[in-house]
């Protein structure tokens, strides 16, 4: 039973693992509790059984919270690498309350390219991976213990010859958030060496484990019952409710073999459970990104990243498919994944005359990363998008290298062929080279990167083209491992020209980050870009600080503020005094309610007429969850916009049984103020206004219900 004890008798031949060092506040310092983790396995799982003592149990921050949703919460996390390649790690992770969480590590993915400081450490994993898994804990008057049997069909992992034992990277760390973030771990870990795949153990020993082939049937049902406002309406204008609308459909895994998967989905239901996240729309020069949350082009997604300065790969351009497909694993030292869709978005419509009316989009993407040596690796990407005789076709190089235990060495080499449905055809491409050094003190990089005029595709997303850009910083970091345990200071400077050699920006920034105990960070940046816009270049100094707070578990709080100038991006734009600023702040009055709030503000005014306000906008949002039980949970986001003046409610149940079969019933709201309220009235694609009124109006309205349930044979 994975309930949590340690008492059962299986338990009595396991592995024993007790020395624990700190890798943070203090690098190297023993661990100031005691940490006592058992290991076994048989032929289809792993277990892991733990035992966390408190010499002050008071201190121990627990949540019953829905999955991958503990993060602020005491954790004790298995790091498994099957292939021991120090390319890629699962994690497994569980609090005291027996709240799972998991994720995907990808060496050389996601890095850091002019953002925030590097350094030694634990790496983000990317959470939007579930795996199907147990656990079970039970806090007791030390502390906790708790049990985790991974089974082995959850994983991929190299085949061996009867009798040949596996041997697994190995890391096992715990947190103990009410002491300065303190982390320990099995492995010691030193920030003299930046990697954290190379610092991890070895599990050795398995034997026989089991080669059954995983095959998975996730079948979904879903019902809809939506409203709008219909300009069209006979009666004039007003609020309109649909036909319910029941849907099924069904996803399929098949695991060719340990590590290779094959997946199917017929009439995949892409319903996106999670909102977006809000952002101020208001004076973007560049096109807002919003991530991908769709649960079957999550899966398998970090196999098809590419670090690059532009998302080579983004599935929300697939907006309305019927079907898909995916092959991924690994087949000795390479690493592949081939993924195809349709869209029928492109072909929607209510014109019958359209060319492209009823027809589909086709979408396909293939990716294969070579294991060169550890943490190392050089790949391919190639991406189509067919739609009518129009064509979007991206082929690319690209490799991550580290030189010893500091340096490491990146490249992109991107073409691109697009052809409008208008015949017009445009070639383009991207270079891109970044070299790096990480020290326990010292940090540089330098990186050059171009992207032509006509960079072009369908199947990614591009915020920017045009640009030749030479970026640089150094940093240093302080570790006083006192009343400051961290102290980062970094200088920035890059140059940005197009393809005239016209400079468009130049910047230069002093930034510093502090780490305090007790769980307080502070942030500030200093900066003095120019941009050019309009054919004017416009000097644009700033000043930003950031502070979190994180001392209690009951309330975390954190604010920002950013003040300086700002162009007013229109046919006659201007420079405008702007201030951006935002608070927010979570409340944890018990372990099963948790409430996020936060506002975030921008306001831009006119120098040239008595600061005359340009625009001003605040987006409250108010996100709460209340867990009744372990698997029964209330969501509830609230969301007001003063700029579009917008009011948005959703509510969401969700029962889970586990990470496949989950039922969600929702609710979901929106208003606008009536006289802001637009529609195309004469069907000429004119915006028309639709309401006189100011008051709030509904315009659109979703109740719904989605459930899903995993058969693993």
């Amino acid at each position: 039973m994975i309930d949590g004890t340690l008492d059962d008798d299986e338990w009595r031949g396991a592995a024993v693992l007790k020395e624990f060092v700190q890798a943070s506040p203090l690098d190297g310092a023993p661990a100031t509790e005691d940490t006592e983790v058992l290991i076994g396995y048989d032929e289809d799982h792993l277990f892991f059984g733990f035992y966390a003592r408190y010499v002050d149990p008071s201190i121990l921050r627990a949540s019953r919270v829905d999955r991958d949703r503990a993060m602020a919460d005491d954790l004790l996390t298995v790091y498994l690498d099957p292939f021991l390649d120090q390319l890629r790690a699962y994690r497994f992770d569980v609090n005291a309350y027996g709240v799972q969480g998991d994720g995907i590590l990808n060496a050389g993915e996601g890095l850091v390219r002019g953002g925030a400081r590097g350094g030694a450490g634990v790496p983000q994993a990317d959470r939007s991976w579930d795996a199907l898994f147990e656990s079970g804990a039970l806090i007791v008057h030390d502390g906790y213990t708790a049990e985790i049997a991974i089974p082995l069909k959850s994983l991929r992992y190299p085949r061996r010859p009867e009798g040949q034992a596996h041997q697994w990277g190995l890391q096992i760390i715990r947190e103990i958030k009410s002491k300065d973030q303190e982390t320990v771990a099995w492995a010691p870990m030193s920030r003299d060496e930046p990697s954290f795949y190379s610092q991890m153990g070895v599990l050795d020993g398995m034997t026989e484990l089991s080669t059954t082939r995983n095959l998975e049937v996730l079948p979904t049902f879903t019902v809809i019952q939506y409203g709008e406002v219909d300009p069209t309406r006979e009666s004039g204008p007003g609020f309109v409710n649909e036909n319910t609308e029941p849907d099924a459909g069904v996803s399929i895994k098949y695991g060719i073999t340990s590590n290779l998967t094959a997946d199917f989905t017929l009439n995949p239901d892409f319903s996106q459970i999670e909102s977006d996240r809000p952002q101020i729309e208001v004076n973007q020069r560049f096109p807002l990104f919003f991530p991908e949350l769709r649960p079957f082009f999550v899966e398998g997604s970090e196999i098809f990243e590419v670090s690059a300065p532009v998302t080579v790969v983004h599935t929300r351009t697939i907006v309305d498919p019927d079907y898909g497909a995916k092959l991924s694993g690994k087949v000795g030292r390479l690493s592949l994944g081939i993924l195809a869709a349709n869209d029928a978005a492109p072909g929607l419509g209510d014109d019958r005359g359209d060319p492209s009316f009823g027809h589909e989009a086709q979408t396909y993407i293939g990716r294969g990363k070579f294991a060169v040596s550890s943490e190392s690796h050089v790949g391919t990407i190639l991406t189509d998008r067919e739609f009518l005789d129009g064509h979007s076709r991206l082929a690319g190089l690209d490799g991550h290298l580290r030189f010893g235990s500091s340096r490491t060495v990146s490249f992109n080499l991107l073409s691109t062929r697009h052809r409008d449905l208008d015949g017009v055809e445009r070639n383009g491409y991207l270079t891109d080279a970044l070299v790096r050094h990480e020290g326990r003190n010292l940090e540089f990089y330098a990186h050059a990167f171009q992207i032509s005029p006509d960079f072009e595709t369908d199947a990614g997303f591009v915020r920017r083209r045009d640009q030749r850009q030479v970026d640089s910083r150094i940093a240093y970091q302080f570790w006083p491992e006192s009343w400051i345990i961290n102290s980062w200071h970094g200088l920035r400077y890059y140059r940005n020209y197009d393809f005239d050699d016209i400079l468009q920006e130049e910047l230069l920034r002093y930034g510093m980050d502090m780490t305090f105990t007790r769980n307080i960070n502070v942030h500030m940046n200093m900066e003095r870009l120019m941009e050019r816009f309009g054919g004017i270049d416009f000097e644009k100094p700033r000043v930003t600080f950031r502070a979190n707070v994180n001392t209690s578990q009951a309330v975390s709080f954190g604010a920002r503020v950013g003040i300086g100038d700002q162009i007013r991006f229109t046919d006659a734009p201007f420079l405008g005094d702007e201030i951006q600023w935002g608070i927010n702040a979570t409340l944890r009055p018990s372990p099963r309610l948790t409430s996020s709030l936060s506002v975030n503000a921008s306001r831009l005014t006119d120098p040239r007429n008595g600061d005359e306000v340009v625009f001003s906008v605040k987006i409250f949002r108010a996100q709460s969850t209340f867990q009744f039980t372990d698997r029964l949970q209330l969501r509830n986001i609230t969301e007001y916009n003063t700029h579009d003046v917008t009011f948005d409610l959703n509510l969401l149940f969700t029962y889970r049984l586990n990470a496949g079969t989950v039922l969600y019933v929702g609710y979901d709201d929106h208003h606008r103020q009536a006289d802001r309220i637009l529609g195309d009235v004469y069907g000429d694609n004119v915006d028309e206004q639709l309401f006189l009124e100011n008051d709030l109006r509904r315009t659109n309205r979703a109740l719904f219900a989605k459930f899903q349930y995993l058969f693993r044979l």
